[in-house]
């Protein structure tokens, strides 16, 4: 069976599109043994820090691994290939990599990353073919084309392929987002998170999925158990975007962000260890969005591999 493509997406920076990338990477992997593919399309390249660190990240970059490397084959005119570029050792879970040691594979993430440089990349493509008379709109489908072929032949090795977007609409990030069959949409429960969480739902709606309502997972994160946050969280659910599905709440907790901070490449952490009060919510995270994909694909949910 072919990867489901879901794209972690939201036009509003610092929502949490990143830590929520990692959380489904690791409880989809850990909880239902699904083999995930994490494709880092956003410059600033956080997941990819996060999992590889920002050592690994470099030694990536040298090696000609990531969505750089992809971008350049594109640049050239060269056929779509991934071969070498994909880093099948992401995994920063003790329990999945001795699992791997035993050859008892039960889930496992691989990663695509990104790097700094890749806004430079995308620059210099949107400069040329600019200076040709290409408009954005052409490129964007263009890369969404090159992107998809590539996938193509590795896409029966997944279970999920998750595609971290920018907090912008470059034509890079739009052809991550065409990429895509459903959509987790994390924000933050505040006015101005809201709009631009309306904002970008109503963009979508007229520019890449008209049905996004039945492709739209949300996921309040950082919440802060305060009447303010919680009627905020109220008119998102009952007003802005009612007609969505919604996973659980994450609360607002330093855990999360150690939990995102790999001390170095040959480290790793229990999932105890790694996420402490928060792994229930990250097991929430995956059943709930587990079975919204099952929903969508018209099949009986997973059953859990790990407690």
């Amino acid at each position: 069976m072919s990867a489901s493509f879901v794209a972690i997406a939201n036009l509003k920076g610092g929502v949490g599109k990143s830590t929520t990338t990692l959380m489904l990477a690791d409880g989809l992997a850990y909880h239902y043994g699904a083999n995930v593919l994490v494709v880092d399309f956003d410059p600033q390249a956080n997941s990819s820090q996060m999992m590889l660190t920002e050592r690994g990240l470099q030694m990536a970059y040298e090696q000609g691994k990531g969505v750089v490397s992809l971008l350049d084959q594109f640049a050239d005119g060269a056929p779509p290939n991934l071969a070498d570029l994909i880093l099948p050792n992401a995994v920063t879970l003790d329990e999945l990599r001795k699992a791997e040691q035993k050859d008892q594979r039960r889930g496992w993430i691989s990663i695509l990353p990104s790097h700094p440089s890749l806004r430079f990349s995308e620059m210099e493509v949107e400069e040329r073919l600019y200076g040709q008379g290409r408009r954005p709109s052409e490129l964007a489908s263009d890369l969404h084309r090159h992107f998809a072929a590539a996938l193509e032949p590795v896409k029966s090795l997944y279970d999920v392929i998750l595609i971290d977007t920018p907090p912008y609409l470059s034509p890079l990030a739009r052809a991550g987002l065409m990429l895509a069959e459903t959509y987790v949409t994390p924000t933050l429960a505040d006015p101005v998170s809201i709009w631009g969480t309306k904002q970008f739902s109503d963009w979508m709606a007229g520019n890449i999925a008209a049905d996004i309502a039945t492709r739209n997972f949300i996921v309040v994160t950082r919440f802060k158990n305060t009447r303010y946050a919680r009627d905020a969280e109220h008119e998102l659910r009952t007003i802005y975007l009612k007609n969505r599905q919604f996973g659980p709440t994450i609360p607002e907790s330093v855990q999360a962000l150690q939990a995102m901070d790999r001390a170095d490449l040959d480290s790793y952490n229990t999932m105890r260890g790694k996420y402490g009060n928060l792994r229930g919510d990250v097991r929430r995270l995956s059943e709930s969005f587990a079975g919204f994909l099952a929903t969508r694909m018209g099949i009986t949910a997973p059953q859990l591999v790990r407690n």
